[in-house]
């Protein structure tokens, strides 16, 4: 009888620790030390941004843009956009715990970006997101406005006491084509400078495919391009709502190459994300110097969306697990006649098979850029271009180990 190996997560749990009831003790620098270093973790944010309405629409005064201050004195854009943070688990425990846990939160999220702030089934139109530019990367979803873009990136570096600002940024092609859009001498000299300096200090950037087909891979019943089987792709990493991981330099599991050799890179083509960045590049002028570089990675993942809920805990993957096994056995069965007749052989997988398939792995993939294949040059964007984007294709990655992102949970 098989142990269902192949429905438990490889994801460790991270437990709380235990009381210590000699902390209070400690020195008050070391019990900062400990405060902090338990912070000190890799977040992914989902950020949106959206138009909201301003005194113009209401037949009012408008304040002009970029003349007011914030507390820290700094001038912000005043611009009519609204910032809605979403997740789980966004909110560090330290800010409740007593007044020191809480002012050494504070101090490592020292940008506080003023948002409406979703945490779970909690929301607050007036919340402050904390946020650290040196561990967290912000996965920014752009509005109708193009230019919010750029007067949300000068508003980070505003409310940042050090200046510094964004550092990590993660993109899906519909937020490079807002970028690509941003016209630099429309914005006023504070902004486009702002501007300009975060995208030039940036040490990380993914590229971002998540996409909510799931799995399994459904031959040519499923579009992708030179997909000709049926098959369950077991150690494609599932996304989930929880904001923190911890990054695997390598892939541990065994048994992935027949799944590296396939993997689906998305929707679209991933190679035109990749030239539009380096054609708003040579656009805007910035040069990366070498030793200055930032990291690219490329993020393949399967979206929680195509199980029907959010994960948000171990609970709801091994939930979203079961309604998944239980779609492809159902699937298999219903369609097993017409796959037959298409050549198909079904795939049912023995006890002995499940047991060594790849554990599950809540979290996503970061492969380097150059396992999407060569990238063209900016000509290939042109309308009148003859180049061959192809989209929904698989790609064999077996010469880029990925690494692994595992979302931290209890």
């Amino acid at each position: 009888m098989t142990s269902e190996q192949h429905l438990q997560i490889i994801n460790p749990a991270h437990k709380e620790p235990t009381s210590f009831p000699f902390f209070p003790l400690l020195p008050a620098e070391l019990r900062v030390d400990i405060w902090q270093f338990s912070l000190q973790r890799w977040r992914l944010i989902d950020v949106n941004l959206a138009s909201k309405e301003n005194n113009r629409d209401l037949g009012l005064d408008e304040e002009p843009c970029y003349t007011r201050r914030n507390k820290l004195g700094n001038i912000i854009s005043g611009a009519h956009y609204q910032v809605t943070v979403k997740g789980s688990q966004l909110l560090s425990k330290l800010l409740r715990v007593n007044s020191e846990a809480r002012q050494t939160a504070l101090h490592f999220y020292r940008v506080h970006i003023p948002c409406r702030l979703v945490v779970g089934d909690k929301e607050e139109n007036t919340g402050i997101f904390p946020f650290n530019p040196e561990y967290d990367i912000l996965r920014i979803k752009p509005g109708r406005r193009d230019h919010d873009f750029a007067h949300f990136l000068h508003d980070i570096r505003a409310c940042d006491i050090l200046n510094i600002g964004l550092l990590n940024l993660a993109l899906d092609l519909n937020a490079v084509n807002c970028l690509i859009r941003i016209e630099l001498p429309e914005l006023q000299l504070a902004s486009r400078t702002a501007f300009t300096e975060t995208i030039l200090n940036l040490r990380e950037v993914f590229f971002v495919s998540i996409e909510n087909a799931g799995r399994t891979y459904l031959g040519v019943l499923s579009g992708i391009h030179t997909n000709d089987r049926y098959e369950f792709h077991r150690s494609h990493p599932i996304m989930s709502v929880i904001p923190s991981f911890d990054r695997l330099a390598l892939d541990p599991r065994e048994n992935m190459d027949r799944d590296l050799s396939r993997v689906y890179v998305g929707t679209f083509d991933p190679r035109q994300l990749v030239c539009s960045w380096r054609e708003l590049l040579r656009r805007w002028d910035i040069v990366h110097p070498p030793q200055k570089a930032p990291e690219y990675a490329f993020m393949v993942a399967t979206g929680a969306g195509s199980g029907g809920k959010d994960i948000a805990d171990r609970n709801d993957a091994a939930e979203w697990l079961r309604r998944e096994e239980d779609r492809w056995i159902h699937g298999q069965k219903r369609h097993s006649s017409h796959m037959i007749r298409m050549g198909y052989k079904l795939p049912l997988e023995s006890a002995e098979e499940l047991e060594n398939s790849p554990r599950p792995a809540i979290g996503f993939w970061l492969f380097p850029i150059e396992a999407i294949g060569p990238v063209p040059g900016s000509e290939a964007l042109a309308n009148d271009s003859e180049f061959a984007w192809v989209a929904k294709r698989i790609v064999d990655m077996r010469k880029h180990r990925p690494q692994l992102c595992l979302a931290r949970m209890p």
